[in-house]
């Protein structure tokens, strides 16, 4: 870190020699190297207390370099002396730049005000960048901190080069070394960006910060997003107000007005020419299995089989995996989830004849981002032999009242229609059981499933049918509910399947899913009425 000072103007010199005496009333620490792709400060700090401002001007910069915006603090704390009570005050004024660049890169003089005190001309200011601007997981570019409070936005690690439609993570924290009542906040949209969904954090959930020293952190929300185009990508700036549990000198409560570091994410145009069955999709490393589920053939000869994803990639795949089939049968949709860096999807195979379907063979394309290549997977083909079962037409003809009727026949008779009544009863109380399923009264994750698709089922095409992904993905798009909605229900759904599958989910996972599949169709169904869309 580099520390140097700046040159006075004249009238700025004249009242540093009347008011601050010998030295300069301020510093300026600036990092001597960046790496290509964080963002850094120039601070400036001033210890007198004269001073009731400061402000920049003129702030220019090489082609490597990008102004963000600039933010200020001060704090003033009381020494109980010998000869009474002595007040000392820091401010701090923070100049941000993103690095996009590499080599050197300059920043241009810099003109400074400090109020009270005079204007100031900083000299030009050269930085070393480092790297190719690959992204790191964090937006964190400071190790450690002198202020109180401050906020911090943190990437989750996209996994390789950032294209147009990769979806990218942030998670906001509100950080604090003091004692904290209320915290207030806002963010303002993306440039070059578009926001998928923003998961406010509502409870608070301080926790001890293991990196920062005598300090605690509360996550604020979670964003999703993704870059619209190639360029740079500057993700939400989040501001706070946040009130503390302390009073100051006057009397008051201590508040701060915050901001995190913004985080600047380098987005690379995809490659030159793409395969002509690539459809977008953006992954990592992946392969696909498909096979023949040890499910016993339904009523009509229906089969089961699982599409299963191996590899890092298979965390990014949303949409499965388009099969065709060769043979005279039909592909339905049954389900799916994920697990261990894998992920499947399950379809039944509905045959129309007796014979053989091949599913198969197919080709995934994709754009590799660890490397910027595109890459292609073979789904191997995988034959399955289907039988049609056909319906029992058969018609049983009693003996006349002259012959009589044999014993046997009423043993029969009457043992099949025990068999169908009981047949009956079952499937009603099946009927039932699922009539009355409904989110307010799931005890368990299979019910709050069933609850939620029967629900969603209701209020998007009026009556309760089979919802998946796919089914509910198009009656979201034929019912014209907001974009932004629609997505979070989405999301929602799968990362209810997902918690399906582990083993275990606590109460606590529970009640807070339940919560949300009911606000999720609270929100859905106010969505439509304002659409006129409600039945």
């Amino acid at each position: 870190m580099r520390r140097c000072h700046g040159s006075p103007d004249l009238v700025g010199l004249f009242l540093l020699i009347t008011l601050a005496g010998v030295g300069e009333p301020f510093t300026v620490d600036v990092p001597d190297s960046v790496q290509s792709g964080e963002t850094f400060s120039l601070t400036v700090t001033c210890y007198e207390p004269e001073c009731t401002g400061i402000t920049a001007r003129n702030i220019e910069t090489s082609n490597g370099l990008s102004f963000m915006g600039s933010s200020s603090s001060t704090s003033i704390s009381t020494v109980n002396t010998g000869s009474g009570r002595q007040l000392t005050q820091t401010m701090v004024y923070q100049i941000r730049f993103s690095a996009t660049g590499t080599g050197t890169e300059y920043i241009r003089p810099v003109r400074i005000h400090l109020g009270g005190l005079g204007d100031y001309t900083l000299d030009e200011i050269e930085i070393e960048l480092i790297g190719t601007g690959t992204v790191q997981g964090s937006g964190d570019s400071t190790a450690s901190r002198n202020e109180l409070v401050w906020l911090e936005a943190v990437l989750h690690d996209p996994g390789g080069l950032i294209y147009p439609g990769t979806r990218l993570t942030i998670d906001y924290y509100v950080y604090a070394r003091t004692g904290v009542e209320n915290v207030t906040y806002w963010w303002n949209a993306p440039e070059l960006g578009v926001i998928l969904d923003v998961e406010t954090i509502l409870d608070s959930n301080w926790e001890p910060a293991g990196k920062h020293v005598n300090s605690q952190r509360s996550l604020l929300a979670i964003v999703e997003m993704t870059p619209a185009a190639a360029g740079s990508l500057y993700a939400p700036l989040f501001e706070a107000e946040v009130t503390g549990t302390e009073y100051d000198y006057w009397g008051k409560l201590n508040a701060w007005n915050i901001e995190n570091e913004p985080i600047v994410l380098p987005v690379y145009p995809f490659p030159d020419n793409p395969p002509d069955n690539w459809d977008g999709t953006l992954l990592d490393s992946i392969s696909v299995k498909v096979e023949q589920l040890p499910v016993p053939p339904g009523q009509g000869g229906e089969l089961t089989f699982r599409v299963t994803c191996n590899g890092p990639g298979s965390i990014y795949m949303e949409e499965r995996p388009e099969l065709t089939v060769r043979g005279s049968s039909s592909i339905i949709p049954a389900g799916g989830g994920s697990a261990d860096n894998k992920k499947w999807w399950d379809f039944i195979l509905e045959p129309e004849d007796t014979g053989t379907s091949i599913l198969g063979p197919d080709t995934l394309v994709w754009l590799d981002r660890t490397c910027g290549e595109y890459r292609s997977a073979i789904i191997e083909p995988c034959s399955l032999v289907v039988a049609v079962i056909p319906r029992n037409n058969q018609v049983i003809e009693l003996e006349s009242e002259e012959e009589g009727i044999s014993s046997s026949v009423w043993i029969t008779a009457v043992g099949s229609a025990a068999l169908l009544m009981a047949v009956f009863l079952g499937i009603s109380a099946g009927r039932k059981a699922r009539r009355m399923s409904s989110i307010a009264e799931a005890e368990d994750m299979d019910e709050l499933m069933s609850g939620l698709e029967n629900e969603l089922s209701v209020l998007l095409s009026g009556s309760r049918n089979y919802l998946g992904f796919e089914e509910l993905d198009k009656l979201l798009s034929d019912s014209d509910s907001d974009t932004l909605l629609a997505r979070r229900v989405l999301r929602f759904w799968k990362d209810l399947e997902t918690s399906m599958s582990e083993k275990e989910v606590s109460s606590a996972a529970f009640s807070r899913m339940k919560k949300t599949a009911q606000e999720l169709i609270s929100e859905l169904n106010e969505d439509m009425k304002k659409n006129g869309k409600e039945e």
